[in-house]
C-alpha cells in the first residue's frame, strides 16, 4: 500500500466532473440509491423483533465496506441487494419458525451492503457542491419507508384470508413480506442500467473506464458528447491506494489511516456525534410505538406521557396491552411524514448554511425538546414534541454521513462511513437498553438523560470539519492549500459558490 497525494491528476478529474453539471445522470443514481435505502429501512423494520438479524447487519457491514472500496460500489450494491431480496422473498415461504429465523438472519447479512454503499455510490456521481444536498434527498426515502411500512401493515395485517399451498398456509403476513421486498426489486432494476462510480474506478486504477463514465454523465446531462481529450495518465486519485495483492488481515486493516493524521480528529468526532444520533433517534425510536401505546384514552389530556405510562401499568395486564390496530401505526406514519418535511427543510438550509451549524443547532433544539417532553400534559403537544425529537437525529445521520464522505478520499470512503455507522449502532444499543431498563423505574429522568445526551453531542459537533476544511483534508498539494487559504481570506467573495469555483480552477 502506498500514499498518493492530491496533484494535478486529481484536479483534472475534478475539472472534468464539474463540466458535467447536474441533471438526469445524478437524478437516476439518486432514485436508485433512494429505493435501496428504502429497502434497507423496510427490511430492518420488518426484522426489528428479531435480535440476531439486527446483530448480523452489524457483523457483516465492514466486510461489505472493504469489498466496496476494493472492487466498486455498484458491484456490492447489485450483489448484496439481489441476495437480500431473494432471501427475503424465500423467507416468506418457510414452513417452520426456526427456518424463518435462519432466513431472516441471512437477510441481515446481505442487507448490510446497501446500508452504506448506496450513499457513497450516489456521492461519487455528484460534484463537491451538489453532494450534500443530493444525499439529504436520498435520505428522504427513509421517511417514505416509515410511511410505507405501517400503511401496508394497516391494510393487510388484519385480513383473514388464507391459501393452503400444501407445504405452507399462505397468510396476509406472508404477503406483507412480499410487499416489503418491492423497494429492493425497484432499486435493482434501476441499478442495472447505471455504470460504476467514476471516482472508485479512478482510485482502483481503471482510469479509462473512469473517463468513459464521466463522458457518459456529460452525455446524459448535456445531450452531446464531451469534447475533452483526456488520457488515463492525466488522472490520479489521492489517498491510500492498493498496489499489490494483500492478505485478508491487511485488507481488514485498511481502515487504519482513519485513525491517523489528518483524519483522526474529524473522524473520531464524527463517530461520537453519530453514536449520539443513533442513541437518540434509534435507541428511543425502537420503543416509540410501544411507548405511545402505553396510555389510557380516558382523561388522556390531563396526564403527562410518564403519568399515562404509570396508569397503563396499573390498570392493564400485558395481554390487554397487546393491541395491533390502525391507531398503533398512526404515530409511525406521522413520524415518517415528519422525516420528509425535515429532510426538505435541511436541504433548503444547506444552500446557505454550513452543515456543521445545522448539526449543532438542531441538536440543541433536540436537547430543549427532550427537557420539556416528560412534563407536557397536552396529548397533541406531547405527540408533536416526541415525533420531532426522534426525527431530528435521524435526519442528522444523513448529514453527518455526508460530512464523512467529503473529508475522506474515495478508497477510504466506504470504510469511513461503515465504521462511523458501526460505532453509531453501539449508541443505538445503549439507548435501547436504557429505555428498556430505566423507563419504568424513572420515566422523567430517562427522557431528561436523552435530552442531556443531545446537548453533549452538540458540543462535540463543534469539532466536525466545515465545508472548506473537508476540501483541504483531501487536498495535500501545498500550492492548493496556499491558494485555498488566500481564497478564504478574500472578503469580497461573499458567495460560497464563488469561493468553490475559485478553489477548483487551475
Amino acid at each position: 500500500m502506498v500514499i498518493t497525494g492530491y496533484d494535478e491528476g486529481f484536479e483534472n478529474y475534478m475539472d472534468m466532473m464539474n463540466e458535467t453539471g447536474f441533471g438526469f445522470a445524478q437524478v437516476w443514481p439518486l432514485l436508485t440509491s433512494g429505493f435501496l435505502v428504502m429497502a434497507v429501512t423496510v427490511e430492518l423494520m420488518g426484522m426489528s423483533i428479531i435480535a440476531p438479524a439486527s446483530q448480523c447487519v452489524v457483523v457483516s457491514l465492514y466486510f461489505w465496506a472493504v469489498l466496496a472500496d476494493s472492487y466498486g460500489r455498484r458491484w456490492v450494491l447489485l450483489v448484496s441487494t439481489s441476495l437480500s431480496t431473494c432471501v427475503s422473498l424465500t423467507s416468506a415461504l418457510m414452513p417452520t419458525f426456526p427456518l424463518f429465523i435462519a432466513m431472516r438472519f441471512c437477510v441481515g447479512l446481505f442487507i448490510a451492503g446497501p446500508s452504506f454503499a448506496a450513499i457513497t455510490y450516489l456521492a461519487e456521481f455528484c460534484t463537491f457542491y451538489h453532494r450534500r444536498i443530493t444525499i439529504i434527498y436520498m435520505a428522504m426515502f427513509q421517511g417514505i419507508a416509515m410511511v410505507y411500512c405501517p400503511v401496508m401493515a394497516t391494510l393487510f395485517i388484519h385480513q383473514k384470508w388464507t391459501y393452503d399451498l400444501g407445504f405452507i398456509v399462505y397468510k396476509p403476513w406472508r404477503f406483507l413480506m412480499l410487499l416489503n421486498s418491492l423497494p429492493g426489486l425497484v432499486g435493482i432494476f434501476l441499478l442495472i442500467g447505471l455504470p460504476e462510480s467514476p471516482e472508485i474506478l479512478l482510485c482502483t486504477q481503471r482510469k479509462q473506464k473512469c473517463i468513459n463514465v464521466v463522458k457518459w454523465i456529460y452525455r446524459v446531462n448535456k445531450r452531446k458528447e464531451m469534447d475533452w481529450q483526456v488520457e488515463p495518465e492525466d488522472l490520479s486519485c489521492p489517498g491510500y491506494r492498493i498496489v499489490d495483492k494483500q492478505t485478508c488481515v491487511e485488507l481488514m486493516n485498511q481502515g487504519r489511516p482513519l485513525f491517523k493524521k489528518p483524519y483522526v480528529v474529524p473522524f473520531l468526532s464524527s463517530c461520537v456525534v453519530m453514536s449520539g444520533l443513533f442513541f437518540l433517534g434509534n435507541g428511543l425510536g425502537i420503543w416509540f410505538t410501544d411507548l405511545r401505546n402505553r396510555r389510557i384514552d380516558e382523561d388522556l389530556e390531563s396526564y403527562t406521557i410518564c403519568a399515562n405510562m404509570r396508569r397503563f401499568k396499573e390498570f392493564y395486564s400485558e395481554l390487554d396491552g397487546c393491541q395491533v390496530t390502525l391507531k398503533s401505526f398512526r404515530d409511525s406514519m406521522f413520524l415518517g411524514a415528519t422525516y420528509l418535511i425535515m429532510f426538505n427543510g435541511v436541504a433548503l438550509l444547506l444552500r446557505n448554511v454550513s452543515p456543521k451549524i445545522i448539526v449543532v443547532a438542531l441538536q440543541i433544539l433536540c436537547f430543549l425538546l427532550g427537557g420539556v417532553l416528560p412534563w407536557i400534559a397536552h396529548e397533541t403537544a406531547t405527540s408533536v414534541i416526541f415525533i420531532i425529537f426522534l426525527a431530528i437525529p435521524n435526519c442528522l445521520i444523513a448529514l453527518v454521513s455526508g460530512i464523512v464522505i467529503e473529508f475522506t478520499s474515495a478508497d477510504l470512503r466506504g470504510k469511513a462511513v461503515c465504521l462511523c455507522i458501526l460505532i453509531g449502532r453501539s449508541g443505538m444499543i445503549t439507548g435501547t437498553f436504557l429505555v428498556g431498563y430505566a423507563m419504568d423505574a424513572n420515566c422523567e429522568l430517562t427522557y431528561t438523560l436523552f435530552g442531556l445526551y443531545a446537548l453533549g453531542c452538540s458540543v462535540v459537533s463543534v469539532l466536525l470539519p466545515g465545508k472548506w476544511k473537508c476540501f483541504r483534508l483531501i487536498a495535500d498539494q501545498p500550492e492548493l492549500r496556499a491558494r485555498s487559504m488566500s481564497v478564504l481570506r478574500t472578503r469580497s467573495m461573499a458567495r460560497p459558490t464563488q469561493i468553490y469555483d475559485t478553489l477548483i480552477k487551475k
